[in-house]
This record gives C-alpha cells, structure tokens and sequence, in this order.
C-alpha cells in the first residue's frame, strides 16, 4: 500500500491570496468610516531668545500670572488686580472681563504674558490663555453675542 501512494506527484500548495484581500478590504474600509478626524488649532506663541536683540520696553504690557490661589494681573511692575478662585475653579469670566477693561484703557496693545507657577495642570494654561485672547461681549446690533479679540500676541513663562 505504500508504494501506491508514494508514486503519486505532489503539486505545490497554491497561495490564495484573494481571501486575504478581501478582509484587507474590509478592514481599511471599517477603519476609515470609524476614524475620528479631529480638528487640531495651532497658536503662535512668543517666546523669548537671547539674540533676539534690542528689545523696546513697551508702555503697558499685561501680565496673569497663574498662581495656585487664583490669577494676578500685573502690568510688570505692580499689581493690577487679584482674581481668587472660586469654589476651587479659576474664575476665568472674571478674568475676561478684567482683560476687557485693561483692552479698553489700552486698545493698541496686543502683548500679554501667562507666567506659571510651578505643577499648575496645562488645562489651566490653556483656558487661562483663551480667556485673555478673546471674549463675547453683548451684541450691540441685536441679541447676538459678539466675539472680540483682547491680548493675542501671547508669552508664556515661570512666575516670579
């Protein structure tokens, strides 16, 4: 009986390669309508260089200095105001509005600083740089809020 099958000539096992190709297929398919395409904004940040040269003082330049107790507003040389936290969140309403009456009494500037206090979570960075770039104020052409641009040229660095 051995010799019977002994004689017989194998052929090579063929590759199926279109089954493979199918669920390839299916799975990029799957994977491209799950996606989840995220919007991303990217912000100019100023950061300060040591040959940047010359630098011009500027007559008023906003500082908010994120301190575990809440903000400060300086303009550099002297405290402007004090904004505690409430309920243990920043009060970041306050700190627009703040913004908003420092923009009004110095509408040519654009340069502000977030100076940070060590281990303050960057979430706060972010929400304390987002409320003095910008604010809504009250529509004055109807109920519409309007959006309006206070400090966007933004630095960042460590609180004194």
């Amino acid at each position: 009986m051995r010799k019977k099958y002994s004689n017989r000539v194998r052929k090579p096992a063929e590759l199926m390669l279109v089954p493979m190709i199918d669920i390839f297929t299916v799975l990029v398919t799957f994977l491209l309508m799950t996606a989840v395409f995220s919007r991303i904004a990217v912000v100019q940040l100023d950061l300060p260089s040591a040959a940047s040269g010359p630098v011009t003082e500027p007559t008023f330049r906003l500082e908010v200095i994120v301190r575990k107790l809440g903000f400060e507003l300086t303009n550099g040389k002297e405290v402007i105001a004090a904004i505690p936290k409430v309920n243990g969140a920043y009060d970041l309403k306050a700190l627009s509005e703040a913004a908003l009456s420092l923009k009004q009494e110095h509408p040519e500037q654009d340069d502000a600083s977030v100076l940070l206090e060590p281990k303050i979570p960057y979430d706060d960075l972010i929400q304390a740089m987002d409320a003095i770039r910008s604010t809504e104020t009250a529509g004055t052409n109807g109920p519409e809020p309007t959006r309006v641009a206070l400090f966007t040229n933004i630095a960042l660095g460590d609180a004194p």
